[in-house]
């Protein structure tokens, strides 16, 4: 009964992709699908047509009523490639199902706002038909601000510059909405309304400099948006995340962080950056050789979770703090390492549905630039698991998982999965 379609195009002409992806996905479900999710880089944005022809392109072949969302992703992998640049579309068609879209606007502005809008349009059209629900999440992630006179807005040495881009981050977030994004408050809002669904996210994100990262709702292009896709079905499914790190033995105490605890201020009574170089083994003429966003993915802070292992890289060096991306939620962390070894063979650990019917997947854009060519591996795995059935997993800036029965976690550099099967008589 379930049918499913992956459709992937690279043609530059916006409105011929979308056309093209369209085509693929009514030939072989050999009927309209209930539901598209549309997921495109940001070349489209100045190909002819741009964002706006890829769905002009889906709606000249898909009546006007399908339901679709996605948005801006750095890139992704199918059964068919694994792609740096393009368009895909993973298209569902299921009788047993209902599916309720909402969006909200200004993420960044007033996260509980945006969490409201959604859930409204969302609690319009459910009719809890079905016992299995659960909510694919894609909201606006963190864009990079300008700083006149600034190169790199990640590393900001100057002790002066960096106390006033900490003073300038929440006026940044909420008149401009650039800087770090505020997803995990949006879920949060959504989690509080919504309790009995389980959720998959995946934060928007494109490409350098990072400052542009859009999100489809049916035939529109939004902007510093939360688009939520609510399906109420009798499918059996299961969310999960993995990372695949090692945990290093150098344990640290959090003793001064900021009342949002995304900036470490003080570790052991030292300056973060000097515990961090220390820990590794480092000195600090070593550390400058490297390059900072590939080393700190490479050996990211962690956290213990309900005994799980929670990632936070440090994306910025505000003079003498280091910040992230989103909340550490513990004082007691440490410094873990990832293996491109490890990567691969992390996906294994969320297959734990026997003969899946398809799967949707989201992961970390700092895993693909560490596997590099190695990201093939993930793509074979895939395909031997879900042997000819349908999957796709698209890259992001932050991940997250909810289940009812157990807990909400915001995740960095993992690889979260939604696999579902139909239900069993």
């Amino acid at each position: 009964m379930i049918k499913t379609a992956v459709g992937t195009s690279n043609n530059k002409n916006s409105y011929e992709a979308g056309r093209i992806i369209a085509e693929k996905i009514q030939k072989k479900l050999e009927c309209n699908p209930d539901l598209v999710l549309l997921f495109s880089t940001l070349h489209y944005k100045n190909y002819d047509g741009g964002l706006k022809g890829i769905l002009e392109g889906i709606y000249s072949v898909l009546p006007e009523e399908t339901k679709l969302a996605g948005g801006i992703v750095p890139g992704f992998l199918n059964k068919d490639g694994c792609y740096a640049r393009g368009v895909t579309a993973f298209a569902l068609n299921y009788p047993n199902m209902n599916i309720s879209i909402g969006y909200g606007k200004n993420t960044k502005r007033n996260p509980k706002k945006a969490a409201k809008q959604a859930v409204d349009m969302i609690k319009k059209n459910l009719k809890n038909d079905y016992e299995n629900k659960i909510i694919l999440s894609f909201i606006s992630g963190g864009k990079n601000p300008d700083i006149p006179g600034l190169k790199n807005t990640n590393i900001i040495p100057s002790k002066v510059m960096a106390t006033i881009m900490i003073s300038m981050i929440s006026f940044m977030q909420k008149v401009f909405q650039i800087g770090f994004g505020r997803e995990k408050e949006v879920l949060e809002n959504v989690i509080k309304e919504l309790p009995d669904f389980n959720i998959i996210h995946s934060s928007s994100y494109s490409m350098p400099p990072y400052k542009e990262h859009y999100q489809f709702y049916k035939n529109k292009v939004l902007d510093e948006h939360s688009v939520f896709v609510a399906i109420e079905s009798d499918l059996d499914f299961n969310v999960d995340f993995a990372t695949g790190v090692n945990e290093l033995e150098n344990d640290l105490k959090i003793t001064k962080i900021n009342k949002k605890r995304t900036m470490i201020k003080s570790l052991d009574d030292d300056l973060p950056l000097h515990q961090y170089i220390k820990k590794n083994g480092w000195d600090f003429n070593t550390f400058q050789e490297f390059k900072w966003m590939y080393i700190t993915a490479k050996n990211p802070f962690a956290y213990k979770k309900n005994n799980r292992v929670i990632l936070r890289p440090p994306i910025m060096i505000l003079g003498k703090y280091m910040g992230f991306l989103t909340d550490i939620e513990s004082d007691n962390i440490f410094i873990s390492n990832i293996t491109a070894e490890n990567m691969v063979n992390s996906v294994e650990e969320v297959f734990k549905i026997n003969n899946p019917d398809f799967g949707f997947f989201t992961s970390c854009i700092a895993r693909r630039d560490l596997l590099g060519v190695k990201v093939y591996h993930i793509q074979e795995k895939m395909k031997d698991y879900f042997n000819d059935k349908d999957f796709l997993l698209i890259y992001s800036s932050g991940e997250g998982i909810y289940k009812p029965d157990e807990d909400f976690y915001f995740l960095n550099e993992t690889i979260t999965s939604a696999i579902f099967k139909e239900k069993s008589n």
